[in-house]
């Protein structure tokens, strides 16, 4: 008896050790867990109670849980702001219109978020325009450099006032609930990069939009999603990531990038669609409810942008002993000129191109305007 329980314990601990590394089955390589930022995270101010002056009346309203997508982890500080507002929805609504996240990709991968709300898989995401190449190519304009922002508060609204305006044909499908934009990207690299001379040859992680601009920087670019990275730079199949400085610490780069080369032309775009069916399903006090939350929630939660966390993200790479690099004005100013022609060569071979590049650039200057430096308060 005695003989039998220790075998039955010794293929049970077998088991486990297998499964814990990956052993039989599927053997396709997997990202690494992602850390918890190890700064605070202030959790944001409760959403106020929605605008009794408006007199919606939601008695006879279906009540509806929107399934929502997002590639990010639950912790990851965009992450947090999206469900606060969210959160907000859900206060204005009076409960009936709630959501349960699916963060992490749990739901369907970052590529496949828009077929995702399209088919109604999941209701509504937060998604990175950059993943959508030839799906959004209006879209895409934006994250090419060549516009000059202020600040990230003039970003955000500058990019959401741009799609409201154009109402873009490739995002009819949807309705938009916001787009927005972040900065402060970085090179997380196993090899310095101190010079631009220092790009030629380098093998780069980055997305399919900006394959063009490591090209013209003289890197050999290799587009994937921010899941691959970990193993793609542990095992030198890549070495070195583009990507916002959160991103890079939400999926641990810090672990194996000795370098983060600061890139203040690095852009993302993102949007917040929802499916079509299920905002026609709302009553219209929900929809007027959603698009005043939308409206709070926008300027109190996403626009204001990420400063204060990126200080805390370079914080912790400098505590891990990667070496953050700032490339000088002259440095700067050889990036610019190798980069600046993209944006217009991409806006002369789309429909309306050339209109909507224009657009940007005056609503980036109206907003810069209006916020020229950080705004702390949100």
């Amino acid at each position: 008896m005695k003989k039998t329980l220790c075998i039955v314990l010794a293929l049970v601990m077998m088991f486990a050790l297998l499964a814990a590394c990956g052993g039989g089955g599927n053997t396709a390589a997997t990202p690494p867990p992602a850390a918890a930022p190890t700064q605070t995270i202030a959790p944001a101010t409760p959403p106020p109670p929605p605008p009794q002056a408006e007199g919606w009346d939601f008695s006879d309203a279906t009540k509806v849980n929107l399934q929502f997508a997002v590639w990010l982890p639950d912790f990851d500080p965009t992450v947090i702001y999206t469900a606060n507002f969210l959160d907000a929805i859900k206060s204005y609504t009076e409960g009936t219109v709630d959501y349960t996240m699916h963060a992490s990709a749990t739901l369907c991968a970052a590529e496949e978020q828009l077929d995702a709300v399209k088919s109604g898989l999941a209701d509504i995401a937060f998604t990175n325009v950059a993943y959508y190449a030839g799906t959004l190519p209006v879209s895409y304009l934006l994250e090419y450099p060549g516009v000059n922002y202020a600040h990230d508060l003039a970003r955000a609204n500058a990019i959401n006032e741009w799609h409201k305006t154009l109402d873009l044909a490739e995002l009819k499908d949807y309705k938009i609930l916001f787009a927005s934009g972040q900065g402060n990207g970085a090179f997380h690299t196993t090899v310095p990069l101190r010079t631009v001379e220092d790009f030629k040859g380098v093998q780069m992680r980055t997305s399919a939009a900006l394959i063009p601009v490591m090209e013209l920087y003289g890197m050999i670019p290799t587009a994937m999603t921010m899941g691959e990275v970990y193993e793609a730079m542990r095992t030198g199949v890549v070495q070195g990531a583009t990507a916002m400085v959160m991103a890079a610490h939400t999926f641990k780069l810090f672990e194996i990038a000795d370098y983060c080369t600061m890139d203040p032309y690095f852009l993302s775009t993102y949007v917040m669609p929802l499916n079509m069916d299920v905002w026609n399903s709302l009553t219209p006090d929900q929809q007027e409810a959603v698009e005043a939350a939308s409206e709070y929630a926008f300027s109190k939660y996403i626009a204001p942008g990420r400063e204060d966390e990126m200080a805390g993200c370079i914080s912790d790479f400098e505590a891990a002993g990667v070496e953050v690099i700032y490339f000088d004005q002259a440095n700067l100013a050889k990036m610019a000129e190798l980069n600046s022609p993209l944006a217009v060569n991409h806006a002369a071979g789309i429909p309306g191109g050339n209109e909507a590049l224009a657009l940007i650039h005056e609503l980036a200057a109206k907003w810069n305007g209006i916020y020229p430096q950080y705004v702390a308060d949100r």
